[in-house]
Order: structure tokens, then C-alpha cells, then sequence
């Protein structure tokens, strides 16, 4: 037996002053939520390295494979650009569109805003099942918009010329520090989204994890295709990406928040009918 909407228990008509103050408590509630204590019996976080000697060696290892990726790999590969001329540079520039964060951001970021400009105090069943959509959008706008922020702040720190200066000055030419798009190939933007945006969606809908994670991959290719960046740079990107959303995954679940706090970190249910019933209270409340 599901439990349903009761149009007929609106509450009153609140005003203005009203409205903006519910939507500040329900922002803040929101937030204490997102750093409340860790669930007693939730597992450990997840760790890659345990101490600071694995983590330094980790690094110095990366940078090591990173400088001998843009020495010997990416000279070789940037010869992909002579395959995508004509009729396939259209297809690939239909493709890296896809890895704007904006398709995601600005939805998840709109419609989240919108619901707890509407939620009330109360806290009735209605109001759940909009939170709890609400903190599905949280955890994909904070896992795409998290890791593209620092993406974008980084590579506009490294200033790593395009690969179209490549011809001119070689594949390690750098300008630092510099905030022009031509100087902001490393690590890549477009790469870490779609690996955001994939594991993140992965993550609430484990059934498609494997055609997320390809279609996530083919926008990566693309930006080496398009001449955007280089082999490294989507390799830096799509790795900052995709670890950047488990990370935001284990905050969140070893919180009870939208995913379970125990070791296999399963996505709370949320079926389509709950979705529905969410999306079709926000209406009744914007048009309320």
C-alpha cells in the first residue's frame, strides 16, 4: 500500500517575507544535513592511500607518468586530429558538447532551489519525497560543480597551451600563471565532466553504470579529437572526475544521506512514481 498526495491539505497562502524566510531555514537545514556526524554503525571512509608517505609516493608517481605522458604519448596521439576532418569534425563537435557541465548544472541547480523554496516547515509526507529528490540534485550538482570549480581553478594555474600550439612550441609548453582559454589544456574540463556526471548518475542508477561510463569515455576522446586537448589532459580530467564523485558518494552515504551508509554504498530506492508525485507537488506548489 503507497501512500499519496492529499491536494485537499494545503496549507494557508504565505507571503513574500514568509516564503523567503521557510527557503533560508530549509537551506540551512539542508546544509547542517550535508555535515552532520557520521551515522554510528556506517562504514569506514573510503581510503585509496591510509597514511601520508602512500599519498606523497602516489603523487610523485603521478607527476612522474603525467611528464612522460606529454613527452611520449601525446605527440603520437595528437595524430588522431588528421582522421576527423570533414564529415566526422561535425559528428565530434556534436559529441564534446556533451561535457558542458551546464546540461546538469543548471537544472539540478534551478530545480533544487526551487523545491526548498517550496517545501514548508512541516515536514509532511510531501515534503519528504520532495527532499528527498532534493538531495539526489544536491549530490549531483555538488559532485559536477565541485570537481569543475577546482578543475577550472587548477588548469588556469598550470597554463598549459593547447594543442594548437603544438606545431609551434612542442607539447610542453606552459604560460603560468594565466586565465586565457587558450592556456588552460590540463588538466580537462570537459572530460572531468562527463566522468562527474556519469559516475554520479552511475552511482543513483546502478543498472546503466556500464553505458554511462562508455558514453563518458567517447566525450573524453572527443576533446582530442576536436583539438581541444591533449591525450594527458583528458586522462588528468576524467580520473579527477570520477574520483572526485566517489569521494562526494562516501560523504554522503556515511551520512545516510541518498545512498546506504553500509560498505556496498547501494542508492536509497526512489522509484518512479515517488519521482513523479515529487515533480508533480512542486507544480502544484509554484502554481499554488
Amino acid at each position: 500500500m503507497t501512500t499519496s498526495f492529499d491536494p485537499s491539505a494545503a496549507e494557508p497562502p504565505r507571503t513574500a517575507g514568509q516564503r523567503l524566510t521557510d527557503f533560508g531555514l530549509a537551506l540551512r537545514a539542508g546544509v547542517e544535513r550535508l555535515f552532520r556526524p557520521v551515522r554510528p554503525l556506517a562504514s569506514p571512509a573510503l581510503r585509496i592511500f591510509p597514511g601520508w608517505p602512500e599519498r606523497f609516493a602516489a603523487a610523485a608517481l603521478g607527476l612522474a607518468l603525467v611528464i612522460a605522458g606529454m613527452v611520449y604519448i601525446d605527440p603520437v596521439v595528437i595524430g588522431v586530429r588528421a582522421w576527423t576532418r570533414g564529415g566526422w569534425a561535425f559528428a565530434w563537435e556534436l559529441v564534446t558538447d556533451v561535457g558542458k557541465s551546464a546540461w546538469v548544472l543548471i537544472p539540478s541547480g534551478v530545480l533544487l532551489l526551487v523545491i526548498l523554496a517550496v517545501v514548508t516547515p512541516a515536514r509532511r509526507f510531501a515534503d519528504r519525497v520532495m527532499l528527498a529528490l532534493a538531495a539526489r540534485l544536491a549530490f549531483v550538482f555538488i559532485a559536477v560543480g565541485g570537481s569543475g570549480l577546482i578543475v577550472t581553478i587548477v588548469k588556469r594555474i598550470i597554463a598549459r597551451g593547447r594543442p594548437r600550439y603544438f606545431d609551434e612550441f612542442g607539447a610542453l609548453h606552459f604560460q603560468f600563471p594565466t586565465w586565457q582559454a587558450s592556456y588552460a589544456s590540463f588538466p580537462s574540463g570537459h572530460s572531468q565532466t562527463a566522468f562527474a556526471i556519469a559516475l554520479s548518475f552511475a552511482a543513483l542508477f546502478p543498472r546503466f553504470r556500464n553505458t554511462f561510463i562508455v558514453l563518458a569515455v567517447i566525450v573524453a576522446f572527443s576533446r582530442v579529437a576536436v583539438d581541444a586537448h591533449y591525450f594527458t589532459d583528458i586522462v588528468a580530467g576524467s580520473l579527477w572526475g570520477a574520483w572526485f564523485t566517489v569521494m562526494t558518494r562516501d560523504w554522503f552515504a556515511r551520512r545516510g544521506l541518498v545512498f546506504s551508509p553500509l560498505p556496498h554504498r547501494a542508492p536509497v530506492p526512489m522509484p518512479r512514481h515517488r519521482l513523479r508525485q515529487a515533480l508533480a507537488q512542486v507544480w502544484r506548489r509554484l502554481r499554488g
